[in-house]
């Protein structure tokens, strides 16, 4: 992967004086194993989504369709919609199976859209994936954001998008980097590094095609309420130094979360909270957010340590050798 790690993501309004505002919702989830994949998870929430005409997302690095999942259908259990949201909410799937309801008490909070699937992927018709600029350009149709605007009867509530994003396999980790000591290699634990850079929506670092696509909607973009990013870690990373301080943090619970993480939940993950609020209204331009976060994690070098224990076994042998040798002189000359 190149070393442009922004995600780009913005609203097209429907129309010139459309009253929409829209929320964007980053999860990088990040795994001690060395050969399992990080991956994204992008949520998008309008405030109206009939005031949308599309719904843009940029990653910089390719992706296939099959590497796209709706994560919609997960918000029928009750408890992962009130882990993913962190409030007390209720769900109900509507019996059409385009959405799922979520409820604060009798109050809607949002409705969450479901992906018509084709072929064991997403429709093309609700979402359209090509390649840009080495990376890839990820659009939620009209189709798709009319689909759930019927399903509030004709009424503005907020609707919910949520994808979950896998990198290809030879770059299991395109937002992480890892810095390990030189002198690893001679020390049985050593402190590795790890710095995790996501920037979204930084125009600095985008494509310029990408931004001129944004710049290009024909009724401009929706205006941006909040962004926020969400780190997901082991527990056993430190957190040293961040672009700001996190706004929470939890453990995750094992039984809620194990089957909603492709291969399982590590025992022990964390995740920390950011956000960013935007006043302004009229904004009509992308709206960035850069994260930062560095992690310290103790770790072991088990050929260090093999090295070790053989060197010792060795020692152990040699140490015996020599007294049984020492043993068998003093003996000889006693005698003689």
């Amino acid at each position: 992967m190149s070393d442009n790690k922004s995600i780009a993501f913005w609203c097209e309004r429907a129309a010139a004086d459309a009253a929409v505002q829209t929320e964007f919702h980053v999860n990088l989830w990040h795994f001690s194993g060395t050969k399992r994949r990080d991956f994204i998870e992008i949520g998008v929430m309008p405030s109206d989504a009939s005031a949308l005409s599309a719904i843009r997302i940029f990653v910089p690095f390719p992706l296939q369709r099959e590497d796209i999942q709706d994560l919609g259908p997960e918000f029928a259990s009750t408890e992962l919609a009130q882990g993913i949201f962190n409030e007390t909410l209720s769900s109900t799937k509507k019996p059409n199976g385009k959405s799922v309801e979520l409820k604060v008490g009798a109050n809607n909070y949002c409705h969450v859209h479901l992906f018509s699937p084709e072929d064991g992927s997403i429709d093309p018709c609700e979402l359209n994936v090509v390649e840009k600029d080495g990376g890839t350009l990820i659009s939620i149709t009209s189709m798709a954001l009319g689909s759930l605007a019927r399903q509030s009867n004709g009424n503005p509530e907020s609707g919910y998008f949520r994808l979950r994003l896998l990198p290809p396999k030879h770059d299991t980790r395109p937002f992480v980097t890892a810095i390990k000591p030189k002198d690893r290699a001679w020390t049985s634990g050593f402190e590795e590094i790890e710095y995790i850079d996501c920037r979204l929506n930084e125009a600095r670092t985008l494509p310029t095609s990408v931004e001129a696509s944004a710049d290009a909607a024909q009724h401009g973009l929706a205006d941006v309420s909040r962004i926020v990013f969400l780190a997901v870690v082991p527990v056993a990373s430190s957190i040293t130094s961040s672009h700001a301080e996190w706004h929470k943090s939890r453990l995750l619970e094992t039984q809620i979360w194990k089957d909603y993480v492709p291969h399982g939940l590590e025992d022990g993950m964390v995740v920390y909270h950011w956000r960013k609020k935007f006043e302004d209204r009229g904004q009509n331009t992308l709206q960035g957010f850069s994260a930062f976060v560095k992690l310290q994690t103790r770790k072991t070098s088990l050929m260090v340590i093999g090295i070790y224990v053989l060197v010792a076994l060795a020692l152990g042998v040699v140490g015996s050798l020599t007294a049984s040798a020492v043993q068998w002189w003093v003996g000889g000359a006693g005698g003689s």
